[in-house]
């Protein structure tokens, strides 16, 4: 049959009563059973200590010939009491505190023969000159092997330090590695040189200690708290930070690096020729990036362990 004949029959059926309703079902009363409740078990509490998690240590592999310089909150430029009786010059001020992160510098000023390792390397262009203020073959000589490394632009620094794993250290990383945690004129403390702790200009004479380069780390007398060598003379040193005049009034407090569009970069430490006044450690001198000189070097950092 078709769907339409069976609705109609059952349509039928329904007006005949001959289909019932089915009777609803009395609800019954639903009878709770008794449940015996066990109560649960009570735990003596452990007198152990949970187990803390393992923090492994940090552990920091310093390469050969650097030091590290641990994590540090110093004051920063010149200290009228801790300046050989000079006044503040303004771009050293004001002094400031800044905290400077861990990292490792090197002990000595980069060599000419680690530099000629990257030159051989590819890694690094040669210098602009091979001579030295009174050598005239200062860069080839196996004589002056470890003396500093000469007569390169700033860009030259730092593809060195770059080719060697490293990069050049900030302002605040060279003047905290060459002064230590306590203000100091130089490396060595407030004391006046006397050609016996740096290769500097001895003022007393009017005349240069040495008149050109020594072989690094000659001046044990004129270490730096942290151990580092020649951070007073020999050679000023590049570091990665613009010259900027006013930076330390709106100088950053953490891991501070000026950073400006203009061609100067900063040099600190003093060279052979730098009187008593350009060889304290706060000085900011400049130079072009693209200059160089026989009184010029540099010395590479990298970032540390906790």
């Amino acid at each position: 049959m078709s769907r339409k004949t069976v609705s109609v029959i059952m349509l039928m059926l329904l007006l005949s009563g001959c289909i019932m309703q089915t009777p609803l079902e009395t609800a019954q009363p639903v009878i709770e059973e008794e449940v015996e409740v066990i109560p649960p078990e009570v735990t003596e509490p452990s007198s152990e200590k949970p187990a803390e998690p393992v923090v492994e240590p940090v552990v920091t592999t310093i390469p050969e010939g650097m030091v590290l310089i641990p994590a540090t909150e110093y004051m920063m430029g010149c200290d009228p009491e801790h300046n050989n009786s000079h006044g503040c010059p303004s771009d050293e001020l004001p002094q400031h505190t800044v905290s400077v992160s861990a990292f490792a510098i090197d002990i000595y000023e980069v060599t000419n023969v680690q530099y000629a390792e990257c030159v051989a390397a590819d890694g690094c262009l040669p210098p602009i000159a091979t001579a030295s203020q009174a050598r005239e073959d200062y860069y080839s000589n196996d004589e002056y092997a470890n003396f500093p490394m000469i007569n390169i632009k700033w860009e030259q620094a730092q593809a060195y330090c770059s080719w060697a794993g490293k990069r050049l250290p900030t302002e605040a990383e060279w003047e905290l590695a060459a002064r230590g945690t306590s203000p100091k004129t130089y490396a060595w403390g407030d004391d006046d040189p006397d050609c016996s702790q740096g290769n500097v200009y001895y003022d007393p004479s009017m005349s240069a200690c040495v008149g050109d380069t020594v072989a690094v780390g000659s001046y044990p007398l004129g270490a730096s708290e942290f151990g580092v060598m020649d951070m007073t003379g020999n050679v000023w040193e590049w570091v990665a930070d613009n010259y900027i005049e006013d930076f330390y009034g709106k100088s950053p407090t953490e891991n501070p690096l000026a950073e400006e569009a203009n061609q100067l970069r900063t040099v600190r430490g003093g060279g052979w020729a730098a009187n008593w006044l350009a060889a304290r450690l706060t000085n900011r001198g400049y130079d072009l990036s693209f200059f160089s000189g026989v009184d010029l070097g540099f010395r590479c950092a990298m970032d540390g362990g906790q």
